[in-house]
């Protein structure tokens, strides 16, 4: 099987090496993401007014839940491809992009129809501010109900990184988002349409950066491209993306309930609170870029080794991220507690005081907890290369449980403040069951049984 351009085998050479030069492209893409995200965020604030900055921020658990059911599935994608990539199985990738296509397909369309009939109940649930629970509603309808758009460039982004290929993503990302700033400046401060703006351009760049994401994928690619014979999904490859989806889908769900249960909190605080949330949100974003494709893109790596039954490789790779991810969330975290005041005043008024002292609260306390997060995101990549999705669900319940219970409890005993610190503590309980399998070596057993003949390209 030949390989895109840039695509790159995880397989052999140094596993430091190798990601440095996988993830790097995605850390750029992640940049380019979270500017549009605070480009949404600084138009609506200058713009429109903290109002509409709290309204986008109110749907922070919501979008996240739906989007994040969408992420699951399309990054079991990456797994089971990567793992069929490093055993040199030509014929279920060409498979797997097949299911993929179709089941990227339906899931666009029911999450949409949910979206759009679930939005307002879904607020009013989380008790939504009702100064702004109508421009919530109708930020929801429209970037999730056409979150399709988002799905397929997910869908085409995980099939190149699955064959090493982090490039090519990277290229349409930047698209997207300059995409998404142009049509931000029109649509809100051109057009007036507000909060609604926002979210027509966040659509629209993401469907034309589909789009053509995927015609330059198949036309990079060609042996990939799937036959008039060959659109019959294989049940087999289906149902093994499927089935992973399903289960990091339902992971997925299980955090983004706790996220809700503490944006129900958060709201009970009222807008500004609201609007701290969504400030120091995005600045958090912005800072783990630093560190989190390392982790992220540690799936792919060990889902080749996995599939080429190579435990060593695993090991020595996970030794070596864990000490660069540590390394940089620190780097992280120290930058951002230098830098908070200046970052704040990009999002939020001079005059808004109440709104810049919580947003400086939630940011320091998260500072110092950047490495935990890293690290539970290496382990869980780790989990889920070798598809051991049951052993990263366990580790989502106990951050479920822990969220839920510090978010309700905390700000009893410590007010305020305490809502910043129930998430970072979480982390840390829910890296502890990812160490204990790793660490107990179980994992190797799965790499005891036979591998199945290549087929043939």
């Amino acid at each position: 099987m030949s390989k895109p351009s840039g695509a790159i085998d995880m397989t052999q050479g140094k596993p430091i090496n190798l990601m440095l030069r996988f993830a790097l492209p995605m850390m750029i893409g992640s940049i380019f993401q979270s500017l549009y995200s605070m480009v949404d965020s600084a138009v609506l604030g200058r713009f429109v007014g903290s109002h509409a900055l709290a309204a986008i921020g109110a749907t922070t658990s919501t979008t996240g839940l739906i989007l994040l059911l969408a992420t699951g599935v399309t990054s079991a994608i990456s797994i089971v491809l990567s793992q069929y990539v490093g055993a040199n199985d030509t014929d279920r990738v060409r498979k797997g992009i097949v299911a993929s296509g179709w089941i990227t397909l339906l899931l666009g369309v029911v999450l949409g129809l949910i979206s759009v009939f679930a939005a307002r109940p879904l607020m009013q649930l989380l008790k939504t501010p009702e100064d702004v629970i109508d421009m919530s509603v109708l930020y929801i309808q429209i970037v999730c109900g056409c979150g399709i758009a988002q799905f397929a460039y997910n869908a085409a982004a995980s099939i190149l990184r699955a064959l090493g290929d982090s490039k090519t993503p990277l290229y349409f990302l930047i698209l997207c988002s300059i995409l998404n700033v142009i049509l931000d400046l029109i649509s809100v401060i051109g057009l007036n349409m507000g909060v609604a703006g926002v979210a027509v351009a966040t659509v629209g760049s993401q469907a034309i950066s589909a789009a053509i994401c995927i015609l330059v994928m198949f036309r990079k690619y060609p042996d990939l491209m799937p036959k008039r014979h060959t659109l019959r999904p294989d049940m087999p490859v289906s149902l093994k993306i499927f089935g992973m989806g399903a289960q990091m889908a339902l992971q997925s769900l299980f955090l983004s309930v706790g996220m809700m249960v503490i944006t129900r909190v958060i709201n009970s605080y009222g807008s500004n609170v609201v609007a701290a949330f969504t400030v120091g949100s995005n600045v958090q974003n912005l800072a783990v870029m630093l560190f989190s494709n390392f982790s992220f893109g540690f799936s792919v790596y060990v889902g080749q080794n996995f599939g080429a039954k190579n435990a060593e490789r695993i090991k020595l790779g996970v030794r070596q991220i864990f000490l660069l991810v540590g390394g940089l969330s620190i780097f992280a975290g120290v930058l951002t507690l230098i830098f908070s005041e200046l970052l704040v005043s990009l999002y939020v008024k001079p005059n808004e005081t109440e709104v810049i002292h919580y947003s400086l609260e939630f940011i320091r306390i998260q500072a110092w907890f950047f490495p935990f997060l890293g690290w539970i995101w290496l382990y869980n990549s780790t989990v889920k290369g070798m598809g051991k999705i049951n052993i990263s669900m366990v580790s989502s319940v106990v951050e479920l449980c822990s969220k839920i219970g510090l978010s309700l409890l905390l700000p009893i005993w410590i007010g305020t403040t305490g809502i910043w610190f129930a998430a970072p503590i979480g982390y840390i309980l829910g890296i502890i069951p990812l160490l204990i399998y790793y660490y107990s070596g179980r994992w190797k057993k799965l790499l005891t049984v036979p591998a199945a003949e290549p087929a043939k390209a």
